[in-house]
């Protein structure tokens, strides 16, 4: 033990003490005065108070904890998180599993600090596109894939899988000891506590989250029995059925949890039940489950005692959400103020917020008045948002103020709420979200709403809103960006310090920080039945197995390489470019900018692919160059616009028949017309109303 603390001490002590001066400078934690009852804005906050320059000189990773314990009470639990984030002894190398036995194996390799994130591949584009993104993050040395482990399968009745789980953990945690309590204790006894506790059901899909942020945070772990209702809003009973579980499970470690401040500040909820509350019979009457969990009393009317974070979906989604939050650093951050100016939008101003993380280090891509439109936007989106910075463990932060509902986002020069979820970013890594916006997190795990097509898209933490907050339910996006530079965690820094139960969620890990990670160490990771990606993709070149080579190349983050193939095969063996390959090729395509050669690609895919939905958000977003770069060749503008016009996405066909109205009528109205009363006969009543109001917007 004294070995493993003083290597964490080193670790933590060049990058610390800095961390712990106060960075806010006047603007930080959270004003509980409520403003104006406005959706989408709130008062600015108050400081959290100045911290002092606690980690110079500090020897140890127990002296560090002690000293933080100086610091004002909403700072501590990110601090902390931070401090253990930055202890970790990295290998750099990504593990992709796919299934339960091949992911406990692996995190079965991780030993007290040391190492490596491990992907979950269930074969969806979905999950090729999460892992892709984050090993464009984390730039490793090397990509392994367990096949055919031969570990423990994940079966039984929940009192067998609960033992799994916990043997695991201990593992991860310790090995020398004989359980994951006495490995926590162990670290107790050297005044070194995590700030939080991970709450789970071995019978849901986020199991694999908690057991990855328990030993990944060294957090005590609890378990549960999930509420019946998974997607639908849960009733006050069953939340506060919920709320004391976990309130007996936090004072079941011996730990003090009773107050902001103390040894418990956190709760990450992996498990997979209602995101909101039906506190009422009103229309209105509904809460967020994270903002009610954590609270004490009936229907989270007492105080607050921690900040909650939810993880919901499937393993593979998941487990990208934790591997994220521990082992990728925000560093950099892309700000879109949709306000466009006075009061009380002035609050949320995002040229103020974009200066704050600036002061923080972070790189900013600012869009703020007047480049702040709809046409803005859709011009922007035909690139990824988002860099991979430095050399390793990029991630971002992104920061954005709207106006809207569950399905619509509302920006300058939109009229009738014509942003829709479509138009989202891809984005180039994983991003951290704040967005003002309401509804946004209505239905999460809906693509066709705002916020589950930013989820999809690779947001990895998100604070939103499940119903209508008003103008005092969000924090101002300058506070937010002032607090997360101050080291706040993310859950706390996105509400106010004290107020009643409301509407804004935190969908991910509660204690992500800014801030550096872990540091890299040499080292290899050996599991049974490995495969090396770089080894492998080489062979199925030789092979032409192209399909295969160019999913491969994909998960190493080689998006250049795919482009290669993909652009060779089509002119020199187009024979051999079938749709698979196709389907594999084009998100890359899209990626480095590729568009012309996006449209040949998506010509091959096959009925099926040409209406998956990620290849439709492709077409879509890239159209604005095509349309515009083959202006001159009307033969190369017909084909474009065909397909276009063939591939309408379904739950905003009006908005994209519109998109492409408006660039048609430049050459004949009556034609650009004829895109939108083409979709009259397929309409409801209340969708034919938008459809004449797009009719008119194109006539004008």
């Amino acid at each position: 033990m004294r070995l493993h603390i003083h290597l964490v001490a080193l670790a933590c002590s060049l990058v610390f003490s800095s961390a712990l001066a106060d960075p806010d400078g006047g603007a930080g934690a959270g004003a509980d005065e409520p403003a104006a009852a406005v959706p989408g804005a709130s008062k600015p906050s108050n400081p959290p108070g100045a911290g002092s320059g606690v980690g110079a000189g500090a020897g140890t990773l127990a002296d560090i904890f002690a000293q933080i314990q100086d610091q004002p009470a909403i700072r501590r639990a990110g601090l902390r998180a931070g401090v253990l984030e930055r202890v970790q002894i990295v290998v750099p190398t990504v593990v992709i599993v796919k299934d339960a036995k091949s992911y406990l194996l692996a995190i079965s390799g991780w030993e007290k600090t040391v190492r490596f994130p491990v992907l979950w591949d269930d074969g969806t584009v979905q999950s090729h596109e999460d892992i892709a993104r984050f090993v464009r993050a984390f730039k490793p040395e090397r990509v392994i894939e367990l096949v055919g482990s031969s570990a423990t399968e994940w079966v039984g009745d929940r009192g067998k899988k609960q033992d799994i789980f916990e043997q695991v953990l201990s593992k991860a945690l310790d090995e020398q000891k004989p359980d994951w309590q006495a490995a926590l204790d162990a670290l107790g006894e050297e005044g070194i506590i995590s700030p939080g506790m991970v709450v789970t059901d071995v019978n849901d899909s986020a199991w694999p989250a908690a057991l990855a942020l328990a030993a990944g945070r060294f957090q005590p772990i609890s378990f549960v029995q999930k509420p019946s209702s998974v997607y639908q809003p849960m009733s006050i009973a069953d939340a506060d059925a919920l709320e004391r579980a976990i309130e007996r499970a936090a004072r079941a470690t011996g730990r003090s949890w009773e107050g902001i401040g103390d040894d418990i500040d956190a709760i990450t909820l992996a498990v997979n039940t209602g995101t909101m509350i039906k506190s009422g019979s009103g229309a209105r009457d509904r809460f967020a489950t994270t903002d009610r969990i954590g609270r004490m009393g009936s229907n989270g009317t007492g105080k607050r005692w921690a900040w909650c974070g939810q993880i919901i979906g499937n393993e593979s989604r998941s487990v990208y959400q934790a591997m994220c939050s521990l082992f990728l650093s925000i560093d950099n951050g892309f700000v879109w103020d949709g306000y466009a100016g006075g009061q009380p939008w002035d609050q949320y101003d995002g040229t103020e917020a974009g200066k704050a993380l600036e002061s923080a280090g972070l790189v900013v891509e600012l869009n703020d008045r007047p480049r702040n439109t709809l046409k803005d936007w859709k011009f922007r989106m035909v690139r990824p948002v988002g860099e991979s910075l430095g050399d390793e463990g990029s991630a971002g932060l992104f920061l954005m103020n709207s106006k809207g509902a569950s399905n619509v986002f509302d920006l300058p020069g939109a009229v009738d709420g014509s942003g829709k979820p479509g138009h989202m970013p891809i984005l180039e890594v994983p991003m951290a979200l704040h967005l003002v916006h309401s509804f946004s997190l209505q239905s999460p795990m809906n693509r066709n709403t705002v916020g589950g097509r930013l989820l999809e898209r690779g947001v990895f933490v998100y604070a939103g809103s499940v119903d209508e907050p008003f103008l005092q339910g969000f924090v101002p996006t300058p506070a937010v960006a002032h607090r997360l530079a101050g080291s706040v965690a993310f859950a706390a820094a996105v509400h106010f310090d004290k107020s009643q139960v409301w509407k804004i969620t935190v969908l991910g890990d509660p204690l992500v920080t800014i801030g550096p990670g872990g540091r890299r160490a040499s080292g290899e990771v050996k599991l049974p039945g490995a495969v090396d990606l770089e080894l492998r993709y080489k062979e199925r070149l030789k092979e032409e197995d192209f399909e295969g080579a160019i999913v491969d190349l994909s998960l190493l983050g080689r998006d250049e390489a795919v482009a290669r193939i993909a652009i060779a095969l089509m002119k020199d063996r187009p024979e051999a470019f079938e749709a698979g390959i196709a389907q594999a090729s084009i998100p890359a395509l899209f990626r480095v900018g590729e568009y012309i050669h996006l449209i040949d690609a998506y010509e091959r895919l096959s009925a099926m692919g040409q209406i998956e939905p990620l290849m439709q958000d492709l077409l879509w977003l890239a159209s604005p160059y095509v349309l515009s770069r083959t202006s001159s060749d009307p033969a190369e503008q017909s084909r474009i616009e065909a397909l276009l016009r063939a591939n309408l996405r379904s739950h905003q066909k009006i908005q994209d028949a519109e998109d492409l109205a408006m660039h048609l009528r430049k050459r004949s109205l009556g034609g650009a017309v004829g895109v939108l009363e083409a979709l009259r006969p397929t309409l409801r009543e209340n969708q034919v109303k938008m459809l004449d109001r797009a009719i008119a917007r194109v006539r004008k």
